[in-house]
């Protein structure tokens, strides 16, 4: 025959809360403590509201972030992009930044569409799986823009240095140890 409170113990998820069951069934009164500590062990936290709010803070701070390089991306003058190969560098960046600012907006909005559902896992999921992809795109964005800074620099480097005489190639001098780069000898061929 079943003990009473077996069925309990199929119906909860939290193991540790129905341990030793059947030693406490004998005693009425633990019998009803136990059950009184059992159904609140078995009652799950509701998760949702505090990921939605992870979730939006992280919306939040990653805005931020792509906000700062659509500044760094403003500050380069396109009319400086001499090359087509940092012009096609500095137009995938716009392109990557524009694309990620619009899917950091749009972040919200699915958070939200997920805490509807109720699901802490989905929603636990797309918040790691929207992170890593926002993190990429800021290393993608940043690394594009400052190639294309580095470029600008080293051009402005080298402009600097047009205007300056060159200075004279260095001489080659001599090898004292090899015999062949003695004054009057010939090189030999080989």
């Amino acid at each position: 025959m079943p003990r009473p409170f077996d069925e309990r113990a199929v119906l909860c998820d939290n193991p540790l809360a129905v341990t030793n069951l059947h030693a406490v069934v004998s005693f009425p009164l633990l019998s009803a403590l136990f059950a009184l500590f059992t159904a609140s062990g078995c009652e799950k936290i509701n998760d949702v509201p505090r990921l939605r709010d992870e979730a939006l803070t992280i919306a939040a701070g990653y805005q931020e972030r792509f906000d700062d390089l659509a500044h760094r991306a403003a500050a380069i003058n396109p009319d400086r992009l001499t090359t087509t190969e940092v012009q096609r560098v500095y137009l995938q960046a716009k392109s990557t930044l524009d694309r990620f600012r619009n899917d950091v907006r749009q972040f919200p909005v699915q958070v939200q569409a997920g805490a509807a559902n109720g699901n802490a896992e989905e929603l636990a999921k797309l918040i790691d799986e929207t992170r890593a992809r926002f993190e990429h795109g800021v290393i993608e964005t940043t690394t594009e823009l400052t190639a294309v800074e580095n470029w600008l620099t080293a051009a402005d480097q080298h402009g600097a240095q047009r205007g300056a005489p060159p200075p004279a190639p260095a001489s080659p001098e001599p090898r004292t140890d090899d015999p062949a780069a003695a004054p009057g000898s010939e090189t030999p061929i080989r």
